[in-house]
């Protein structure tokens, strides 16, 4: 009787235990992406026919699109994931390829991830023609540069701030994708987007983040002044933490006067006050 009387006190020790995790679960929470970096599965020749771990393919035509897991340009571990179009394919607007998952974004407050938009002889990457976008249930939430005649390059750190509407504690679909947008009959580039390094990032105890809070340690001071001097007049992507002021014609995101005015602005600001 007295073993029985233990284990029963064990047992309810171990729900004590765990009710404030399941309480704060409830709430939201901190939300998580499985696979965000590609590197469970090791390389998938097609992800048509083998999906990589956590992540749904909707590629309607393989005549269209394609992709796989590779080692091409991993920034987070050894492998990549690649969403291609086909050259020779024949092409409606607004044809896209997508890999998908379901999450809670809980408390998050961006979606940060790395791409890389290459073509396989050197072609120019024409926006007009064809876009790398990131999606939220199906919705267009952000799209890679759309500005000038060849936007190939690299675009570390780049950065979605959930808007609020997706942080209701309910499942939405995140997806990464490649999408065309003219019609085009037969379409003779071959265009790649590398993708990696999906994370959720939340700041500031899920308050978020102030302009111009660049180190994200939720106050604006001589940090911030400080890591936008390391990279002051320099190219460092459109939608980069150091772009604080996005400014049309401006798809590289130099860093100029209109960013430290934004970080001016917000001078020793908190995302606590």
């Amino acid at each position: 009787m007295k073993e029985v009387l233990v284990m029963k006190k064990t047992r309810l020790v171990a729900a004590l235990l765990i009710l404030p995790a399941l309480a704060s679960l409830a709430k939201g929470g901190v939300g998580t992406i499985m696979n965000g970096s590609f590197e469970d599965d090791g390389f998938i020749e097609n992800i048509t026919v083998q999906e990589p771990n956590g992540w749904d393919v909707n590629i309607p035509n393989t005549d269209e699109f394609g992709g796989y897991v590779l080692d091409q340009w991993p920034t987070d571990g050894s492998y990549n994931l690649t969403l291609y179009s086909q050259s020779g394919g024949s092409f409606e607007a607004n044809d896209l390829a997508t890999v998908s998952q379901t999450v809670n974004f809980g408390d998050t407050n961006e979606v940060v991830f790395d791409l890389k938009l290459t073509s396989l002889d050197g072609t120019a990457w024409d926006p007009a023609k064809i876009t790398a976008v990131l999606l939220i249930d199906g919705d267009v939430v952000w799209e890679s540069n759309s500005v000038g005649t060849d936007v190939r390059d690299e675009y570390l750190g780049q950065v979605y701030e959930i808007n609020d509407i997706y942080l209701d504690g309910e499942a939405h679909v995140l997806s990464l994708g490649l999408r065309v947008n003219l019609t085009i009959p037969f379409l003779a580039d071959f265009f790649m987007s590398h993708w990696d390094f999906i994370t959720l990032e939340m700041f500031c105890d899920g308050l978020g983040l102030v302009p111009g809070d660049i180190d994200r340690d939720c106050y604006v001071d001589m940090n911030d002044v400080r890591e936008l001097g390391e990279v002051w007049l320099q190219e460092t992507g459109a939608g980069s933490r150091y772009d604080l002021y996005p400014e049309p014609g401006d798809p590289n995101g130099l860093v100029s006067f209109p960013d430290y005015c934004v970080l001016a602005n917000n001078w020793l600001a908190s995302s606590y006050d």
